[in-house]
This record gives C-alpha cells, structure tokens and sequence, in this order.
C-alpha cells in the first residue's frame, strides 16, 4: 500500500502537485533541475520493463487513431525524454562547475529523489505500474528551468574566469612600481653638490709649496680647510642612494655599524653599513 502511494506521487508530479510529499522537488533551481533528472531518469529505466504491458493495453483498448498509431508515440516519448537527459546533465555540470563551492553531492541527494518516486515499481502490479508509466510525464517546467540555470551558470562561469584572469595580469604592474626608486640615482646626483669640497683638495696641492715659505702658513690653510669639512660632512651623514650613509673621514660621526673606505662624489668617504 506505502509502495503504491509512493507512485500516487509520481501520477501528480507533472503538475507540481508533490510539493506536499516526502520526495519533493526542491525549490532551488540547481536542486529542482537534479530532482526532475532523477525523475525522468527512472521513467526511461522502466521503458523496457513496462512496454509489453503497455502493447497489451493499447491493444485491449485502441485509441480513435488504432493501435499502431497509440504505440508509435512510446518510442518517440522515449527519444524525447533521451534528449531531455542531456538538458539537464548539462545544466547541472554548468552550475557545478560555476559554483564557489562544492555542490556536487547536495545535486546528487536531489536525483536521488527524483528517482525515489519511482521506488515501489517493484511491488506494484505490471498493469498498474504501465498504466502510471503510460500517464506520467516531468513537471512542464523542468525544460525551462534546465535552460534557464545554464544559462546563469554560463554566464557565472565567464565571470569568474574573466576575475582569474585579470588578477593574474595585474600581478605584472606591481613589478614595474618597485623600479619607481630608479629615479633614486637623482640622490647620488646630490652629492655633486659638495663638489665644494674638491677645492680644499688644490688647497692641499698649493700646501707643500709653502713649507720652504715657512711652517705658519701651512697651519693656516689646515685650519681654514677643517672649518669648512664639519658643515658638508653633517650633510652627508643622511641616507644616499637607499640605505647608504656616507660618513666623512674628516670629521667622522657616530656609526652602529661598520665603516667601509669607499668614493662618493669624487672623493674618499666612509660608507656606514650595520653589522
């Protein structure tokens, strides 16, 4: 008795009417679309079974057309519904595919079903069962609803390539930006702006002739060239070129590092690097 109302159902399915029943067609799209597959699905399987009994009938009570016009539709039900399969396979592997997340095994829950209410096929008697059979067909909306998803999925699908995609060419751009510090060199280009201290350099040149002068004038020019070395050597302890800090060997100031010898300028300085 259960068995036979199970297939109660089915008879009503194509109306929508199982909305109250245990095998229910969800109402989400991707789940109304695996449900009505699982339903057609178990129609078509019970084709072979179920067609010597339909003969029998069609035969015992013949249609206005005859009975090889009421058998012909069987076949071309079946090739219909064949085609309708393939409908739905592909709107459901559109929005597996298009989904953010695993569906997969909710989709299959839902064509379990679908074919769950075609269950008591079994036990049903075989004129009772053909008759069902003879008078089902999917819910008139499932077609439409199949074309509609995979339309959506499609659409979804192109979207989320399109996003892979451009994030994968807008990771080239960033590169470039880190080369933004090339115009940096401009900061080694300042030092030039001590080539002041150069002249002190003749100054040192003009001093060993002196000395035969007399040994005074040599103390002089060696003062009036450490005068002016503290003012540029207090420029240059900023940052040059990055992470360098040029130190002046004339008047050296504080290092938490590592002196290096090194030319900056035209001259010789002290490179301050941390250890």
């Amino acid at each position: 008795m259960a068995n036979a109302l199970i297939l109660a159902l089915a008879l009503l399915a194509q109306d929508g009417q199982t909305a109250q029943g245990p095998n229910a067609p969800p109402t989400d799209e991707y789940g109304y679309v695996a449900w009505c597959y699982g339903a057609l699905g178990g129609y078509a399987n019970l084709y072979d079974r179920v067609m010597p009994e339909v003969t029998r009938i069609e035969k015992a009570f013949p249609g206005p057309d005859g009975v090889a016009a009421s058998l012909k539709t069987y076949p071309e039900m079946r090739t219909q519904a064949q085609k309708d399969l393939k409908t739905f396979s592909s709107a459901i592997t559109a929005a597996e595919k298009a989904s953010p997340r695993p569906i997969s095994e909710y989709g299959g829950a839902q064509v379990k079903r679908g074919a769950a209410i075609w269950q008591g096929s079994d036990t049903v008697d075989k004129a009772r069962l053909a008759q069902m059979w003879m008078s089902w067909s999917p819910p008139g909306d499932c077609e439409k609803r199949a074309k509609t998803l995979e339309m959506k999925s499609s659409i979804l699908g192109k979207a989320l390539n399109y996003n892979a995609g451009s994030a994968t060419t807008q990771a080239p751009p960033p590169a470039p930006a880190p080369e933004a510090p090339a115009p940096q060199p401009v900061a080694e280009t300042a030092p030039p702006a001590p080539v002041a201290p150069p002249k002190p350099e003749p100054a040192k040149a003009v001093a060993p002739a002196k000395p035969a002068a007399a040994k005074p004038a040599p103390a002089k020019t060696v003062k009036a060239e450490t005068k002016p070395a503290p003012a540029p050597a207090a420029k240059k302890l900023a940052p040059i070129g990055g992470n360098e800090v040029i130190v002046d060997p004339v008047n050296p100031a504080p290092c938490a590092g590592s002196l290096i010898p090194a030319k900056r300028g035209g001259r010789d300085v002290l490179i301050c690097k941390a250890d």
